[in-house]
């Protein structure tokens, strides 16, 4: 998830966007809802032993702040003493949801994604065994007359060595497959699900709103009239505008009903931890929605491994989701039955190409751009959507 720090009155897309998540979450169900009079912390100032104590269940004596990361989401890595070490969560921890004043003030809808990735702790992680999260110890969301926050509480890996996936640095096959296994296994556990059976989940999240704002003409000439600020990309991505927007509308009409589950929503690399041992998982469940699997897998796939290795094992490693979905309780598919499905959700990844130098550092953009947008080329995406209208 990005943002963009200007001043001014709000794009229309992204007031639809805030609207969007309004509506959806407003009557949700709000796990461990925080009480009328009780808001929960909005400053880090507001991150207090007697709050952690009162939210832990276990009484913290003292806390130590050791750092402060704002992103779209602020992460607060505390330290912290208990009372009775006994059965207490870990001294190292991380509270994560919005604690920039400044941010949300210029873009409310953020609290909406910070109560949605609050939701999937509380209702989803808990149902899928098999999937690898980094630990969480509490999650929960304002009272509706509050402000809107949703904060997790997570163990804080970073203090253990875990890293985190760096988009300019690709992945080895391996880690690709260990990753895919990872989601199958959450496709898996809702898979063909309907809205009704996830009232709290949105179809899209706006995130629709967001691409189709990003390709408005005057969005287009100043991301792509400059040689010097365009990423280093075909000609056929940034010569025809309505050529690209009209191939994104028929790839989200044309979803194949029989690969409808929930997604993760944000699989690149930069929404992934590592642990010690190699194993991967993913974090940042802030975009979570109702789409086609191959939303996750190819968006993901594309983005972590070298031009030529995606060529050279994509089929495989596709074959290889496929089977650990089945594996996982989800439906048998051979590949060539869902290989049009994988080809047209390429064109997903042409939103990195949008993204701005306010919303990733512009080397980032380029490289992970140029990974997407030859795939694009490569599986005739634009071709095969255009067969379709």
């Amino acid at each position: 998830m990005v943002t963009s720090h200007h001043q001014g009155s709000l794009p229309s897309w992204l007031e639809k966007l805030w609207t969007t998540v309004s509506h959806t979450l407003a009557s949700s169900p709000r796990p461990l809802e925080s009480s009328a009079s009780d808001p929960l912390p909005l400053v880090v100032e507001a991150i207090t032993p007697a709050w952690l104590s009162k939210i832990l269940n276990t009484k913290v004596e003292t806390l130590r702040l050791q750092e402060v990361i704002h992103g779209s989401a602020s992460k607060v890595l505390i330290e912290v003493i208990y009372t009775k070490s006994r059965n207490a969560p870990p001294t190292r921890l991380c509270v994560k949801g919005g604690f920039n004043p400044q941010l949300l003030e210029m873009l409310p809808m953020l609290f909406g994604v910070y109560r949605l990735e609050a939701q999937f702790y509380h209702h989803i992680a808990p149902q899928i065994p098999g999937l690898y999260l980094l630990p969480s110890y509490w999650a929960g969301v304002d009272h509706p007359s509050g402000k809107g926050q949703g904060i997790v509480v997570l163990k804080d890996v970073k203090a253990e060595g875990y890293t985190f996936g760096d988009p300019l640095r690709t992945w080895p096959v391996e880690r690709v497959r260990a990753a895919l296994s990872q989601l199958a296994t959450l496709h898996a556990s809702t898979w063909g699900a309907k809205q009704a059976d996830l009232p709290w989940v949105p179809r899209e999240f706006g995130m629709r709103d967001v691409i189709t704002g990003m390709m408005s003409p005057e969005s287009w000439d100043a991301r792509f009239a400059d040689p010097a600020v365009r990423p280093p990309i075909s000609e056929i991505f940034w010569d025809d505008r309505q050529r690209m927007v009209k191939c994104l509308e028929t790839l989200w009409a044309t979803t194949d009903e029989r690969m409808v589950c929930m997604v993760h929503g944000d699989t690149q690399v930069g929404n992934t931890f590592i642990d010690t041992n190699g194993q991967p998982g993913f974090l940042d469940w802030q975009c979570i929605h109702v789409n086609s699997a191959a939303h996750d897998v190819t968006y993901f796939m594309t983005g972590a491994l070298t031009v030529e290795d995606r060529r050279e094992h994509e089929r495989s490693l596709y074959g290889f989701y496929l089977s650990e979905l089945h594996r996982a309780g989800g439906p048998k598919f051979e590949v060539e039955d869902v290989w049009d499905e994988y080809r047209k959700y390429q064109m997903q990844g042409f939103a990195w190409a949008l993204a701005g130098p306010m919303m990733q550092p512009k080397e980032v953009v380029d490289a992970i751009s140029q990974r997407h947008c030859v795939a694009i080329l490569d599986h005739q995406s634009i071709e095969l959507l255009e067969s379709l209208v």
